[in-house]
């Protein structure tokens, strides 16, 4: 019996390194995989701002361009109106950063420390307006906006964008705030520091990653906001770059990929960068926020 259930184990010993290794090469594979399908569209997008448009409409189609120019880049650049939608969408997404982050620091310290009845079926429910399309509530802020005057104005991008970022940004922070221990706070209070004080020189310096998660995630949606600038805008002088790549379209009404693209790939190195910069704190706050 002893020899039977020894020889087995044996075996099992000497498969595992092989099971382990086939696992390891099955992983990769459909990492790469992945990467290939995700990562594919981005090249060619990137490699079509060197092409031409008769170079995108030829058959067959190369994905390296004929020669790199960088035409499209100039063009885009020296647009006499790009400074004024990047100058837009730069302060849209740097005011309505610094709201979602002052108003939900205070939303969510109180559901990390208050108990109050329901307290985690409201915490919640706070997360049921990003289960919503944003276009299912064009409409009715549309007609809010109208009655209080704000129709093609900032303040109503302003409001409307920091509305919609405040409840993801609560979760997050309620969960990092959660995960500080109480004695530091309680220190904090016993030596005459009000709540304000130690929220802000306190909590807020320990809950780091949680903030930066939290701006990483509202300054992508401010950035590449559209229904909204769509819905609640109708002067050129309020575009913002997602909404004049909607509108950047030939006269002829033959599209310009190249140039296109160059526009959105210009629009979306900002946001990249500061991913790829702040992306260990993000996933920090991430797991931080998410378990409580």
């Amino acid at each position: 019996m002893n020899t039977a259930t020894s020889a087995k184990a044996l075996e099992i010993g000497t498969r595992s390194p092989k099971f382990k290794r086939r696992s390891m090469i099955l992983t990769w594979v459909l990492v790469i995989v992945m990467m290939v399908w995700v990562l594919l569209p981005l090249l060619w997008a990137i490699l079509s701002t060197f092409k031409t448009p008769i170079e995108i409409y030829r058959v067959p189609i190369k994905i390296l361009p004929e020669s790199f120019d960088f035409s499209n880049y100039v063009r885009i650049l020296t647009d006499s109106d790009f400074p004024r939608y990047f100058m837009n969408t730069v302060m849209l997404t740097v005011i309505t950063t610094v709201l979602t982050v002052f108003i939900s620091m205070w939303a969510a310290y109180a559901f990390a420390r208050m108990r109050f009845p329901l307290h985690h079926m409201l915490l919640l429910f706070i997360l049921v307006p990003r289960l919503i399309p944003r276009i299912s509530v064009v409409i009715p802020l549309y007609r809010m906006i109208v009655q209080l005057g704000l129709l093609n104005t900032y303040a109503a991008l302003i409001i409307t964008y920091t509305v919609t970022a405040i409840p993801f940004a609560v979760w997050i922070m309620s969960g990092v705030f959660e995960s500080i221990p109480r004695e530091i706070e309680e220190s904090a209070f016993m030596d005459g520091a009000r709540l304000f004080q130690t929220l802000w020189r306190i909590m807020l310096p320990i809950a780091i990653p949680g903030v930066i998660a939290v701006v990483i995630f509202t300054v992508r949606e401010s950035w590449n906001e559209f229904p909204f600038v769509l819905s609640f805008t109708t002067s050129s002088r309020l575009r913002t770059l997602p909404y004049q790549l909607f509108l950047f379209r030939d006269t002829l009404g033959i599209e310009n990929w190249p140039l296109i693209n160059t526009f959105a790939i210009i629009t979306v190195i900002p946001i990249l960068v500061a991913y790829f910069i702040f992306s260990k704190h993000v996933m920090t706050g991430i797991v931080q926020g998410a378990v409580k």
